[in-house]
């Protein structure tokens, strides 16, 4: 589960490289964005692997459901990450007004946020066979990173949605979807943390 989780990382890293790149108006993305695609197909198969293996053995007696649930909302992260990316990729590159919203104070801000919220998923999923108030702490800093990415996301949401009226309609769509696909890799750190607190009140860890 670790080493499906550190290739999850990976891919959100890699979708991270692509919004430097776009915001920096970089025209070489595509590199970038094939390195997303490509991680989270490897996550991807590693899950198969993984569910495939608990579901055909005898492993984690009665909360090998909630394991399984746990890979797959892991998984997710990768999804929303390969989703967010080809969002970004068909926005309109190099107009000034995407630039400016990438390359925002609180677009760094929500990046730094959803990163560190797979981070601490990370370290929470690291602690599973140890004590039960380390884990019940580390699935507390889980959620004050996904609230920190949300709080981040409300502001670009008012920042790109209070721009002059003569901003391209569908640029907004795009650059509002992409926020949204964006936030959606803290709120799956999160809801892996919320799998974490069942298989907990279980009695697992």
């Amino acid at each position: 589960m670790e080493e499906h989780l550190a290739i999850v990382k990976q891919c959100v890293i890699a979708y991270q490289a692509l919004v430097e790149a776009f915001a920096s108006g970089d025209p070489a993305t595509q590199p970038l964005l094939d390195s997303v695609f490509n991680l989270e197909t490897r996550a991807k198969d590693r899950r198969r692997d993984i569910s495939a293996k608990i579901a055909e053995g005898a492993f984690f007696g009665g909360v090998r459901e909630d394991i399984l649930n746990l890979i797959h909302t892991n998984d997710n992260i990768a999804d929303k990450a390969k989703d967010a990316a080809r969002l970004l990729a068909i926005t309109s590159q190099g107009d000034t007004n995407s630039l400016r919203l990438l390359s925002s104070q609180h677009m760094a801000g929500f990046q730094k946020n959803l990163l560190a919220a797979v981070e601490a998923l990370e370290s929470l999923i690291r602690a599973l066979q140890g004590d039960k108030h380390e884990i019940l702490a580390k699935v507390a800093v889980v959620e004050d990173f996904e609230e920190a990415a949300d709080s981040e996301k409300d502001f670009l949401l008012r920042e790109l949605l209070g721009s002059p009226s003569s901003l391209d309609p569908v640029l907004v769509i795009e650059l509002r979807d992409f926020i949204f696909a964006s936030d959606d890799i803290a709120d799956n750190a999160e809801n892996a943390s919320d799998v974490v607190l069942v298989l907990v009140a279980k009695g697992y860890g």
